[in-house]
């Protein structure tokens, strides 16, 4: 017991020393027999005795703190001491002897003395009293009878009265008595009177006695608050592990048992005399954080943000707090970090919590759109209430230098050790939840928009070299946006000179575009699964009530069925709970316009990245307008950024304009189309065909028709826009022969879908007679680029029509074998299987069609206004028998075969598919060259498909043609058929055509021979161009070949020429001989009539 009793004595002393003073173990002389304990001030100097009745009593504090006291009297009145202990200050107070005397003179009505003012106002400041029959003060506050402290002043002949002696006492034995609950709460009253008490003085000098008992209780109280903290056995109290501070922290600043400013401030200017004091606070602030790691928003959670908020509102408690080894914990792994950490918990709250969405949209399924809305408008609303908590928490931080470094260390832990949210699965126990990231991204977010204003006066202050300046963002595994890992490795380990600090600006710039990346934009592509998954689900459901009924008989496996059943509608209607809440939290327009802002700031510093260097910031964009194209030595800065920059920008213009284009303002528009332009124009930028697909998209979404905008959000600056004007035809016309190899395993597929939406934005912009006459200025001197966009369009509508066509046979057999004679002896997995092709058929089919849809009306357009370029030597033949083909599929003999149940569903409109082919050879009818292809075409072309297709259209109820535009397609037709007459008496005139002259790939006479450089053959000028507009290669041996590299083959030339006129001259020999013969076969005939008349 000896032993215990030491153990507790030396932490009672070591406590007591940091705070001015020694604790004695033992009573004061003549103690009384109570039990109520007695401790030594905290104040008192070391090696102290107790005072005796009269004496006075030394300054609480620490003795150092008090010998630079201004406010010291101790030099006047010393008490004795032994000369190896330092003196400790003190203030002194005459006590003169009958208390009751001065009682009772105040009675009467005299002034009180400082004596009689000391005893009313610490007892009424503590609620003390030391009569037993005194319970209530004037206000009819209970109060506590110190039996104790009365004892011992009896004993010792002192005056029953409250004064700083025995303040000691009484405190510890008001704080241990059961009635008065936990000792921190009632000190914190204390405190909280003796301030009142402070502020209502009407002196305000520190001279007068007064203020100076005042300034004493001050830190009196302050030193036994960290008592009742760190120390509770001193109140009899058992520790439970707990910091009572934490609760004081939940509770108003105006409740007795809360926090008040004064207190905080008091504590903060003694941090320098007692760290633990900091200690009792940061740990009391990191019990409310493990705390609310348990809670949701379900919970009360309130009152812990507003403590932290309140925390941080000083410099001092938020340097501390951001020193923490909670903070930023050891080890902590990414799905950890928002319970481990201290800042975690808070960023955590959101309305994605899974209990939270099931208790907003409980039942949505079975609700309608209004509760819907009505729902996610109070979750944005209490969401929107909490992160301007969260957003004034870290503005209060980042004021101190020191937090400000910490919490922007923090910032960066949660990018850093998030970079699997963007993997293509995401293991959810792996990285951070979706409302914590979120919370991190929109904090960014308002972080940034002090410095981005809307004329970007500070684009400059955010620094190109910060990935070469020991950046907080970690790049490494990011793949770059045109170099490779090596290159960028390089670059990046030769540090920027000077070799100075990050700023401010830059540090948040860049840890919002990379929160957006692992933050806000994968939630964005999360939700889109989320919506995958919930259609599957519905569909298992489905599949599962249609099995019902082969349990009805059998309750024990009914039973089961049901229960199996109710987990999947269980795990459907908490996922509907979620996409409703992940739905509602991302719609926010005020957090998405600051998305927006953002990504108006990056495309503007991406700009400027890839201007030319030499120019001077007034020279860049946005103040002048990008040059286009941009300079054939790319900065390696640019190369070796994260793709996410650009990444980002498609993803969240993507969603903004899918589902609320209405907060997007024609600035923004602006911009975002200079970029695009920009970076497929000069697309070599960019190494990876799916970012460049993307700013398609972008461009794609801007002109999908929104309300009153039957062009879309960036329809009127398309048409508008001179730098548009400019260069967004050749982009879309590179990106789109670009396409042809995305490099990715599902290219072939891919190149339909971004030259689908490329179509999208030239049908937008078509009827603007200026981008006519740009893209004729391309056919004319951009002649080899455009003949290869022709090429690859014409090879598009073959293939997609084929495939269209192919399908529509398959359904139809599909269909008839599931519903013919057949059907009834098929067993279940056949029917099963068979059922299935046909869906995916189906689905094929309505794809193809949409983009053969397209296609063909492009080409409709294209040929109206281009029929000069589409008719060249390069282009005709193709064209000729790409038409020819699919005319003949369509109206020939195997039309039948097209016919499928309910078209429309499908997308397939025969007749307006047809009316489209014909108006492409209307377009093209007066060119003598496109007749003479057709006619030539020995596979597909048959004047009686002509007439055909012009008697289908003209008894279609549809009027698709008009009358003229009939007559003017059956003239054509015959014109073709008459050429075709002549084309083939010319080629028997040729007779025998030697081997040399005929073009080893079309079998026909050349016209232009020309002798491939390194296989050395022989073909026609227009073969081998044709060849190389969709492959790149010799077709003789499969190396590389250009146009430029062929060797015209002028010898053969002339001899073809020359065959050529020798054939003519037959031929025309011939045609006077049979012309000789005819007139004199006419000439015997008439001398017949005459002979017989």
């Amino acid at each position: 017991m000896a032993d215990a009793q030491s153990d507790a004595d030396k932490i009672r002393n070591k406590r007591l020393a940091k705070l001015g003073g020694q604790a004695t173990s033992s009573p004061n002389n003549g103690a009384s027999s109570s039990d109520t304990p007695r401790i030594a001030s905290p104040s008192s100097p070391q090696n102290m005795a107790p005072p005796k009745a009269g004496q006075a009593e030394t300054t609480p504090g620490k003795q150092q703190a008090a010998a630079s006291d201004p406010f010291d009297l101790s030099s006047q009145h010393k008490t004795p001491s032994a000369p190896t202990t330092p003196s400790a200050s003190r203030i002194k107070i005459n006590t003169p002897q009958g208390d009751s005397a001065t009682r009772s003179r105040s009675r009467q009505g005299g002034p009180l003395t400082q004596e009689a003012w000391e005893d009313v106002t610490l007892s009424d400041i503590f609620r003390i009293a030391l009569d037993p029959n005194h319970r209530t003060n004037v206000k009819g506050e209970p109060l506590r009878y110190l039996e104790g402290v009365r004892s011992d002043l009896e004993s010792s002949h002192s005056p029953l009265r409250i004064d700083l002696t025995n303040l000691d006492q009484a405190i510890v034995e008001a704080g241990t008595n059961n009635k008065a609950g936990k000792p921190l709460k009632y000190l914190l009253g204390c405190w909280k009177r003796v301030m009142r008490t402070w502020r209502n003085q009407k002196s305000t000098s520190l001279d007068d006695p007064k203020m100076r008992v005042l300034l004493e209780v001050k830190r009196i109280i302050m030193s036994y608050c960290i008592f009742a903290t760190t120390m509770p056995e001193m109140f009899e109290q058992e520790s439970d592990g707990s910091n009572p501070l934490a609760e004081a922290l939940l509770l108003d600043s105006e409740d007795d048992g809360g926090i008040c400013h004064d207190f905080l401030a008091e504590a903060i200017s003694r941090f320098a005399e007692d760290e633990s004091i900091k200690e009792a606070l940061v740990g009391a602030m990191e019990q409310l954080s493990r705390e609310l790691a348990g809670k949701s928003m379900n919970d009360s959670f309130k009152p812990y943000v507003t403590a932290l908020h309140t925390f941080s509102r000083y410099q001092p408690l938020a340097e501390a707090l951001t020193n923490s080894p909670l903070f930023i914990p050891d080890g902590v792994t990414a799905d950890r970090l928002e319970v481990d950490s201290l800042l975690g918990p808070f960023f955590r709250l959101s309305p994605l919590q899974g209990e939270v969405a099931a208790n907003y949209f409980a039942g949505a399924r079975a609700r309608d759109e209004a509760f819907i809305r009505n729902s996610q408008d109070a979750l944005r609303l209490t969401l929107r209430s909490h992160q301007e908590q969260l957003i004034n928490i870290v503005n209060c931080m980042v004021k101190n230098a020191a937090a400000r470094s910490r919490i922007l260390d923090w910032f960066a832990l949660t990018v850093n050790l998030n970079h699997k949210r963007r993997a293509f699965h995401v293991e959810k126990n792996t990285v951070s939840s979706d409302g914590f990231m979120i919370n991190v991204t929109a904090i960014l977010d308002m972080l940034c928009e002090p410095f981005m204003d809307a004329s970007f006066t500070k684009v400059d202050r955010i620094e190109v070299d910060y990935f070469r300046r020991s950046p907080r963002v970690n790049i490494q595994d990011e793949t770059k946006i045109n170099a490779d890992q090596t290159t960028s490795d390089e670059f990046y380990a030769t540090e920027a000179a000077p070799p100075t600090a990050s700023t401010f600006i830059s540090e948040v710039f860049f840890l919002t575009v990379a929160a957006h990346h692992y933050g806000t934009e994968a939630a964005n592509t999360k939700l889109d699964q989320l919506r995958k998954d919930l259609k599957n689900l519905e569909k298992q459901i489905r599949t599962f009530e249609a099995e019902r009924v082969k349990f009805t008989q059998n309750p024990a496996q009914l039973a089961q069925f049901e229960v199996a059943v109710k987990k999947y509608k269980d795990r459907l209607e908490n996922g509907t709970c979620v996409v409703n809440a992940v739905s509602g939290v991302l719609l926010d327009e005020t957090t998405q316009q600051r998305s927006m802002l953002l990504m108006r700031y990056i495309i503007v510093w991406l700009m400027r990245l890839v201007m030319p260097p030499q120019d001077r910031p007034e020279n860049k964009y946005p103040h002048k307008q990008v040059r286009l194209p941009l300079p054939e030595q790319q900065p390696n800065v640019f190369r070796c950024l994260p793709e996410y920059f650009i990444e980002d920008i498609v993803d969240n213009f993507k969603f903004i304009t899918s589902h609320m284009p209405f907060i997007v303002q024609s600035t923004q528009c602006d911009e975002l189309l200079t970029m695009c332009i920009t970076f497929l124009r000069s697309s070599e930028y960019i190494k990876n065909p799916g970012l460049k697909a993307g700013l398609v998209q972008i461009l794609y979404y801007g002109v999908v028709p929104y309300r009153a905008k039957p062009k879309g959000i960036m329809g009127d600056i398309l048409n508008s826009s001179k730098f548009a004007l400019e260069h967004l035809f050749h982009a879309l016309m590179k990106f789109y022969i670009e396409a042809e190899t995305t490099g990715s395993h599902t290219q072939f597929y891919d190149k339909f879908n971004i030259r689908y939406e490329i179509f999208q934005v030239i049908r937008c912009i078509w009827t603007n007679p200026d981008y006519r006459d740009k893209l004729l200025v391309e056919s004319k001197i951009n002649t080899t680029f455009f003949v290869q966009f022709v090429n690859l369009t014409l090879n598009d509508v073959t293939f997609l029509l084929d495939e269209s066509f192919t399908a529509f046979k398959k359904i139809r057999g599909l269909q008839e074998e599931l519903e013919g004679d057949a059907a009834a002896t098929m067993d279940e997995k056949t029917r099963e299987e068979k059922q299935q092709l046909l869906d995916q058929t189906q689905g094929s089919a309505k794809n193809w069609m949409q983009l053969t849809n397209e296609t063909i009306s492009m080409l409709k357009l294209f040929t109206s206004a281009l029929a000069d370029a589409f008719t060249s030597p390069e282009i005709v033949q193709r064209l000729a028998d790409m038409l020819d083909y699919n005319l003949d599929s369509m109206v020939g003999p195997k039309q039948k075969e097209l016919k499928v149940r309910d078209p429309l569903q499908y997308s397939f409109k025969p007749l307006e598919l047809l009316s489209d082919l014909t108006s492409v050879y209307l377009n093209l009818r007066d060119k003598t060259n496109f007749q003479l292809a057709v006619a030539r075409d020995g596979r597909s072309y048959k004047h009686s498909t002509l007439v055909h297709a012009a008697e289908i259209m003209a008894k279609s109820s549809t009027s698709l043609k008009s009358p003229d535009e009939l007559r003017e397609f059956r003239a054509m037709a015959d014109s073709i058929e008459a050429t075709k007459l002549a084309d083939d008496k010319a080629e028997e005139m040729l007779g025998e055509i030697p081997d040399e002259y005929v073009d080893p790939i079309m079998a026909s006479l050349m016209e232009d021979p020309v002798i491939l450089p390194i296989s050395r053959q022989t073909v026609d000028r227009s073969t081998i161009m044709s060849h190389l507009l969709s492959d790149p290669h010799d077709p003789f041996n499969r190396t590389p070949l250009k146009i430029e590299d062929v060797i015209p083959n002028i010898e053969l030339k002339e001899q073809i020429e020359a065959f050529r006129a020798e054939a003519r001259e037959r031929a025309k020999k011939e045609i006077e001989k049979e012309m000789v013969e005819a007139a004199a076969a006419e000439a015997e005939a008439e001398k017949m009539d005459e002979t017989d008349g």
